[in-house]
């Protein structure tokens, strides 16, 4: 099993302190420009670009904005990794102070009592959901051949035998005679 990269978790952490002693309507931007590839769980990302928004509310603060990068994903026809780019869009409410009774909680982001948020889960669930069901490495990706497995993006198989469908045969037996 390839060794997956260790995420750095002060990266998608950011410090909030000093807006939560704003008043509302008070925003800052965060900006990301992020080389290199790391795990947010067990998503890989890498190539963080762009801005956030993060502004002051009452209930705690919004965060706003659009990231690019790059997610590690599969091809559906070839099985190929590859690099996917993504944009992750973030429109969000992180509460603060957190709620006492968690389990009624209606969002999973809060502000933490240090004044910190952690990204981690909503750039998760954000580029999860930024991944098509049916990711491709290239439109024109040839795929496998059904027999023999072979990459056909990298070449010719070399499948000498035809298969046909049984239910087809007799059809066959026509093409044949004729």
């Amino acid at each position: 099993m390839t060794d997956l990269p260790r995420s750095d978790n002060r990266l998608l952490r950011l410090n909030v302190g000093f807006l939560l002693k704003e008043g509302p309507g008070y925003s800052r931007e965060f900006s990301f420009d992020q080389d290199g590839t790391f795990v947010v769980e067990d998503v890989v990302i890498s190539q963080l670009r762009g801005v956030l928004r993060l502004t002051r509310t009452r209930q705690g603060i919004v965060i706003q904005g659009t990231l690019r990068t790059q997610i590690a994903a599969e091809c559906v026809r070839c099985l190929a990794p590859f690099s996917l780019p993504c944009h992750i869009e973030l429109s969000d409410l992180f509460v603060y102070p957190a709620p006492s009774e968690t389990p009624r909680v209606s969002t999973p982001y809060i502000v933490d009592d240090g004044g910190f948020i952690d990204l981690r889960p909503i750039i998760r669930e954000e580029g999860i959901l930024a991944v098509p069901i049916r990711t491709l490495c290239s439109p024109d990706c040839k795929g496998l051949c059904p027999h023999c497995g072979q990459n056909l993006n990298e070449g010719l198989c070399q499948c000498t035998e035809e298969h046909i469908d049984p239910r087809l045969a007799p059809l066959r037996a026509l093409l044949d005679e004729q």
